[in-house]
Parts: C-alpha cells; structure tokens; sequence
C-alpha cells in the first residue's frame, strides 16, 4: 500500500475512491517507563491499544488541501492560519473531500513489515476536477503522494491527553480524536507533519520560527523558477529532438540508399543467376547439337563410304578376280577408307596389270612362234617340181 492510493474507478457522482495511510503504530515493547522509545519526526508513538478505539473519529473526516497555485494543483501544507477562541483554524485549506472508515492493517515498507492506522474515502473529482487529474497523473508517474494527520482534544478533555505528559519525544497520546488530515508537499518537513491541534497549543503556534507566508512566498518563488527551467529543458529537449530527427532523416535516407543498393544487388544477383541458366542451357544445347552433328556425320560418313565402295564395285565388276588382284592392296585400302580411296587409281592400276600381263603373253608367243620355227625343214630349191595339170586361170601366178 502506498502512502496515498487513488482508485482508478470514475463514478458518475463525481467522487473518486482513495486509500491513504495516516501513521504509522509503534511495537508496545517500545515503550520504556511510559516513554516511547521509536516515534515519529513529531515526536509522538502512536500504539494500538490507545488509538484503535478512536477509529470511528476518523468516519466523515475532512481530507483538505492548501493550494500554492490558482489553477488548483500544486499542494502545499495544511492551510492553518492560527487559533481563534481556543479553535484551531484552516483559512487557507479546501475541504476536496472526506472519509467514510478507518481501520488499522499491516503494510510492507522499506522491506519492513509495518501497523499502520489508515483510512478510505472519497475525493470531489466534480469540483476539483484539475486536482485529482494532477493528482492522478503524479500517481501514475511514480511519484509520492504524502498526508499529514491531524489530532483534537477528544470531547471533555481540555487537550490532547498523553500517557507521561507532552514529552518533546516518545510522548503517547492516549485520549484523542481524528479531526483531519491534509495532502501536503513533504510529510518528513517540519512545516508539513502531524498537527496536535490542543487549544493549548496556541503559544507553541505564536512561537514557530518560520512565517507559513514566507514559506509558501519561498515555495511560489520555487515553483516559479522550477516551471522556467523546466521550459528552458523543455526548449533544449525540443532542440535535442529537432537534431535527433535530422540524425534520423539521415540515417532514413541512408537506410533508402542502402535498401536500394541491396535491392540492385538482389537484381544483379538474379540476372547473373538468369545469365548463368541460360548459359548453362546454351551449353546443354551446344552439346546436344554436336553430339547429333556428330551422329549426322557418322551417319553421312557411313553413307558416302557406302556410296564410294559402291562406286568402286561398279568400277571393277567387269574384271575378274585375277585382274582384280593387279591392285588387290589398293582395293583393300579402299575398302578401310572408302573416303580418301582413288577408284580411278585403281582401275588404271589394274589396267596396267592387264596390259603388262598382256604385253608378256605377247612377247611369250612371239618368242614361242620363233622357237617353233627354228625347228621347221625348208625345201630345196632345187627340189622336185609339181607342176599343175590343167590351168584353166591364165593369169600370171606370183610365185611369192
């Protein structure tokens, strides 16, 4: 539980929840010779036993606060202004709402676990619109809402009755009433804490050290040269801002640049990567067609070595085998590579081979015709002659 908790909840009355803690309780042990030991920086220990039955005095308790500005948010302290006919006096307080309970319950602080008496309420959001809207925004920013109680003389008793007397520290009040409490700056300064509101205090009141004028003239001034530094940084942050976005164009125009670049180079990459596939299938075509020009002339090549053996059977089919066989080494040649083959080479081959084989039988005849002449027996002229019978046929006979 915080020091001052305000509920997020809007009512359509106008009356906004809260919770605040009103102070703190000190352990019974504490107490020493009716004295107490730990206090509050009022000086006072708060027990249980003694402020558990005043509860119901803190029910329709006023929750006020001194405002320091006009427009009615900035908080001060408790507003009192002095004692009139023994009555203490808030001139300078509003009434911004009040308490419906009082209860007492345990509290974590500081890692501690702390007895706190504290309070639930309403606060008048309708009439001080502004305040609780600060108030709420100041919650929300983390910042501490401090309160600061204010104790009376309960009825019939003259003051505030305290267990050893009204000691400057560890005094225990034992007879009191709630009569407030107020939202002040700084609960821990002495011009903001518990007020023990005795008609008996009026001389302590008159004897204070410090003029609340002149506190809040201080604290105006405070507030005064706070809003004008504040809009000096308000005024270096909107130039700090102003260079942050420049360095942000920058960097945005430089983050488009290099978005471009990236993209140019996905680009490139995808076109090298197109280049590279229709290269790929240029080559895959290239050599698909060389693997059927290869096969076209083999093909081709077959077919003319076809075609020349052809030639070459047309050319010698008129010779016999024994005439073939003048230019059986060429033939053979031929038949292994028809391509770079002489058909005309061969046939005059083989005619030469007839015609030397031609010329040789000639020459064997010749020869054979001589020796058989050689071995023929010739008349002798001087034989006898055979003389004809009967001519008939007068012409002259030539005896060659």
């Amino acid at each position: 539980m915080a020091m001052f908790e305000l509920s997020s909840k809007k009512y359509k009355n106008g009356r906004r929840p809260f919770t605040a803690i009103l102070y703190e309780l000190q352990p019974p042990e504490c107490v020493v010779d009716d004295v107490g030991t730990k206090f509050n920086q009022n000086g006072i220990t708060f027990l249980e036993e003694y402020c558990a039955p005043q509860l119901d005095s803190i029910k329709d308790m006023s929750i006020t606060v001194s405002f320091l500005d006009d427009e009615r948010t900035q908080i001060c302290d408790h507003g009192d202004t002095g004692i009139i006919d023994g009555l203490p006096v808030f001139d300078n307080a509003t009434v911004v709402g009040h308490f419906t309970e009082g209860f007492i319950t345990d509290i974590q602080k500081d890692g501690e676990t702390k007895r706190v008496v504290a309070g639930k309420g309403y606060l008048d959001e309708m009439r001080y619109h502004a305040f609780v809207s600060s108030l709420e925004q100041s919650l929300q920013n983390g910042e501490t809402v401090e309160g600061s109680i204010e104790i009376y003389k309960s009825e019939g008793n003259n003051s505030i009755i305290y267990k050893n007397g009204n000691l400057p520290q560890g005094r225990i009040p034992t007879e009191f009433i709630h009569s407030g409490f107020s939202l002040v700056l700084c609960a821990a300064d002495s011009t903001a804490t518990l007020l023990e509101l005795n008609n008996q205090n009026k001389e302590a009141i008159n004897k204070m050290e410090f003029d609340m004028n002149e506190i809040k003239k201080t604290i105006t001034d405070t507030m005064v040269e706070l809003n004008n530094k504040e809009t000096q940084f308000e005024t270096k942050v909107a130039e700090l801002n102003a260079q942050l976005e420049a360095k942000d164009a920058v960097i945005a125009e430089n983050t488009n640049a290099l978005q471009e670049k990236e993209n140019s180079i996905v680009e490139l990459n995808a076109t090298i990567e197109q280049v590279r596939k229709a290269l790929q299938d240029m080559e895959t075509e290239r050599d698909a067609w060389w693997a059927e020009r290869d096969a076209l002339q083999k093909q081709l090549g077959e077919l003319k070595a076809k075609e020349r053996l052809g030639e070459l059977n047309t050319a010698i089919k008129d010779f016999t085998d024994e005439e073939q066989k003048f230019a059986e080494s060429e033939i053979n040649s031929f038949k292994e590579n028809p391509i770079d083959g002489d058909v005309e080479a061969i046939v005059s081959k083989i005619y030469a081979g007839i015609g030397q084989a031609s010329k040789q039988a000639s020459v064997a005849a010749q020869v054979a015709e001589m020796n058989s002449a050689k071995n023929v027996v010739l008349d002798d002229i001087f034989a006898e002659m055979n003389s004809v019978a009967h001519v008939e046929d007068k012409e002259d006979i030539n005896i060659f």
